[in-house]
């Protein structure tokens, strides 16, 4: 859905047609949301991976997802049915690509890339918009993101096992760079403003109701022949 023709009006006209809890939990999510921190996957193979990255994005209150798509093909619908409707997921099909559009706008990318100079998780910086990448279950990330990206980082581990799945390695990151700007950072610098928040809103509801190209016409009309 172009967010070009997502209407300003969906969500105070569409909404009353949910639950009282529905909306009461819409209305409490949108207020958590945050673009501060995104999640990078490059190349994920497994579906349930990228599924279990999404669904952890989601769930700590990631709105945006950006997939690298170098030699697989990625189908949101396929691979994240049901958590794809609350979460903005922007496609790149190279990594210049992706990391030229998220400077542009702002963020610090970090690779998840292990070398010499790597950062540990808890060094990266969160003053400013980070995005974090991760690679596929084999290969990891493509080698190109460690002179691209702004930084590289690793998680400590302290045992026999040196990697982690790929799905539980982006929870933990997303978990703990959450916190820290949860903790350290005001709301106001990485909470959406109110506008922000509307507009999600509406694109959710529009998700919600696919009649809304039908329904919205007609109710416009009856609110403006029973002005409150």
């Amino acid at each position: 859905m172009s967010e070009s023709v997502i209407p300003s009006d969906a969500w105070s006209l569409l909404s009353p047609q949910l639950t009282d809890s529905r909306r009461a939990r819409m209305l409490s999510t949108v207020a958590q949301r945050t673009r501060h921190v995104r999640l990078i996957v490059q190349d994920v193979h497994q579906p349930h991976n990228v599924s279990a990255c999404i669904r952890s994005a989601e769930g700590f209150g990631i709105q945006n997802i950006d997939v690298v798509t170098l030699h697989s093909k990625f189908n949101a619908s396929s691979v994240a049915k049901g958590v794809d409707e609350w979460v903005d997921i922007t496609k790149h099909q190279t990594i210049d690509q992706c990391i030229d559009s998220l400077h542009k706008q702002g963020y610090i990318v970090a690779a998840a890339f292990p070398h010499g100079k790597a950062l540990s998780l808890d060094e990266l910086p969160v003053d400013r918009p980070i995005a974090v990448a991760f690679g596929n279950e084999h290969a990891g990330l493509d080698a190109s993101w460690r002179d691209k990206s702004d930084v590289c980082f690793t998680i400590p581990m302290f045992g026999i096992v040196e990697s982690l799945n790929i799905s539980v390695s982006a929870a933990i990151t997303m978990h703990s760079l959450i916190s820290r700007v949860r903790r350290e950072l005001p709301k106001d610098l990485y909470e959406l403003s109110p506008g922000e928040q509307e507009a999600l809103l509406n694109k959710w509801i529009c998700r919600q109701i696919s009649s809304w190209p039908q329904q919205l016409p007609r109710l416009r009309a009856d609110r403006s022949s029973n002005p409150r």
